[in-house]
């Protein structure tokens, strides 16, 4: 497999992804009137389609109800080659765009535009289970792919071009259960960005070294190379190919803790405690199940102190009304808000002169 299909095989970790969760919900209106074309999957009876693009799994398809024609979801497939598609549910069609390509599909109706000109696939687009099915023939004869069905498998080959951007970004959030894998990068809640990663993901240390997404923790710093295209939600979202390590510790002493916690927030208040260095009080919201919402945080010299991209800042721009990240050890005072000793201080956005006062 080439570079570019790999780059376009990572699509499908977004796609899947998606379709998780009600945030980011990749199914149709679920209302539909009762002459619209409509299955059950629950009711086929017959052993699921597995369904893959260059390579990559997506969600699973189903058999018509004649068991001759593999039906593909229709969004799943355009999110993972980067098309866009516009749900129009007046007339329950899919409008579908990107570069010179344009078509539109409608519920019910086998006619498809190619080229401006209308052909027929033999099946019509259904919606099961609130989705739009296509055949599979779909990514074949308008879509310009290859699709080979052996057994209950679907592998469509499609090449793109896929365009990359490279950003750096301090690590807020890591799920690495399940089969939908993926980082927050660069913010906390609905800032930054979430890197969705796959079996094509490749992580690298600061040294070189392979590495896997388990040896990631909240606080490092890295430099994630991912797909151009992204979500329109918030956080966005978007397939990532190499993510890597950009932190080396100067010192034992400045060396990551086993754990960490997080918590994202303001700065509500800054004192100099002597012999103690700088503390900093943090209100907002917890990045960790275990970590307090409130904190108190210590700054020492071997605190790391960098802004959202890893570049160091100064002490003196840790002010009353910054917006801030803490990363800190689990061991906590039991005074409320906890005090704890700061690992590392990302600074998100500088207080205005009128909070800082």
């Amino acid at each position: 497999m080439n570079n570019n299909m790999k780059k376009v095989s990572a699509l499908m970790v977004l796609s899947l992804a998606l379709s998780g969760g009600a945030a980011y919900a990749a199914t149709l209106d679920s209302t539909q009137p009762i002459n619209s074309t409509s299955v059950s999957a629950d009711n086929k009876g017959l052993e699921a389609v597995k369904v893959s693009v260059n390579g990559a799994s997506m969600a699973d398809g189903y058999w018509n109800k004649d068991g001759q024609v593999p039906m593909i979801a229709l969004r799943d497939l355009t999110e993972a080659l980067g098309i866009e598609l516009k749900w129009n549910k007046e007339n329950k069609s899919a409008e579908l765009t990107k570069d010179t390509l344009w078509t539109l599909v409608i519920t019910g109706k086998d006619q498809y535009s190619v080229n401006k000109m209308l052909i027929t696939l033999g099946t019509a687009p259904e919606i099961t289970d609130g989705k739009l099915f296509v055949p599979a023939s779909f990514a074949e004869k308008v879509l310009h792919g290859q699709v080979k069905t052996t057994g209950n498998q679907v592998n469509i080959s499609l090449e793109e071009d896929v365009k990359t951007v490279t950003e750096r970004g301090v690590i807020t959030g890591i799920n690495s259960e399940g089969k939908y894998q993926s980082i927050h990068i660069g913010g906390a809640g609905t800032d930054g960005i979430v890197l969705n990663v796959g079996e094509d993901t490749t992580f690298k240390s600061s040294d070189g070294k392979d590495i896997k997404l388990t040896d990631l923790s909240l606080g490092m710093n890295v430099e994630a190379e991912h797909s151009e295209i992204a979500t329109l939600s918030l956080p966005p979202q978007t397939p990532t190919y190499k993510v890597t390590v950009l932190d080396t510790a100067a010192s034992e002493s400045q060396a990551q803790p086993k754990e960490v916690l997080g918590t994202a927030g303001t700065i509500e208040n800054v004192k100099t405690i002597e012999d103690h260095g700088t503390q900093i009080e943090i209100s907002g919201s917890r990045l960790t199940e275990t970590a307090p919402d409130h904190v108190i945080l210590n700054i020492g010299k071997d605190t790391q102190l960098v802004n959202h991209k890893g570049e160091t800042v100064k002490p003196e721009e840790l002010t009353k009304g910054a917006k801030v990240i803490g990363f800190y050890s689990p061991v906590l005072t039991r005074s409320l808000p906890p005090i704890g000793n700061a690992w590392k201080v990302v600074l998100e956005a500088p207080a205005t002169p009128s909070e800082a006062k």
